[in-house]
């Protein structure tokens, strides 16, 4: 895997936004409105920077995947939190919604452990027409992360499809929460010195 920067950024972006048009919780986050395609890329470009600053965006040598995935300690400057934020609120969000968003986040955010850990925040896959390359690229990457960092990996998930797929790459649910009809799973893959 390669890390996103200013020559793959825009690559990365593309992957992000075909991978998250029917996402869940993607869709409940914006607002509903004839812009939605112009949202989902506002949200996935504050997503693909905010990764970005943490260090922790990468793409497949493929191009075809994006994991977005940092040390969950690492923090944004704070204007440029300001300013991200502002974007997604005119541009993505609407403000007629702050409030029911900053409650969603403050409660999944309670959720999330309090030791160190790799966030998982985000897996894209553009074209699954070659297969399982870039899921089991992306697979090998963010074990020997989690093997060299010796940290666990923390994430949450809004698309139950999803689930028999982390279940499979040894991920378990430790926690699921529903808010105005959106179920969030959260879950957990505890850091493996062998890493199989």
């Amino acid at each position: 895997m390669i890390k996103v920067d200013r020559t793959n950024k825009s690559l990365a972006l593309q992957v992000l936004i075909s991978s998250f048009r029917d996402n869940p919780g993607v869709l409940w986050v914006i607002k509903k409105d004839n812009k939605i395609e112009e949202r989902i890329a506002v949200l996935c470009n504050y997503c693909l920077t905010v990764a970005m600053e943490k260090e922790g965006a990468f793409i497949t040598s493929d191009g075809k995947g994006v994991a977005l995935i940092f040390k969950s300690w690492k923090k944004q400057q704070l204007t440029n939190w300001l300013l991200g934020y502002a974007k997604l609120w005119s541009k993505c969000i609407g403000w007629n919604r702050p409030l029911t968003i900053i409650n969603r986040e403050a409660e999944i955010t309670k959720r999330r452990p309090k030791k160190k850990h790799l966030y998982f925040w985000m897996l894209a896959v553009r074209d699954r027409s070659e297969g399982l390359n870039p899921i089991k690229e992306i697979r090998d990457f963010v074990y020997e992360y989690s093997r060299k960092e010796q940290l666990p990996i923390f994430a949450e998930t809004a698309a139950k499809n999803m689930l028999p797929l982390y279940k499979r790459y040894g991920f378990s649910v430790y926690d699921q929460w529903e808010h105005e009809g959106l179920n969030v799973w959260f879950i957990e893959r505890p850091f493996d010195p062998i890493c199989t």
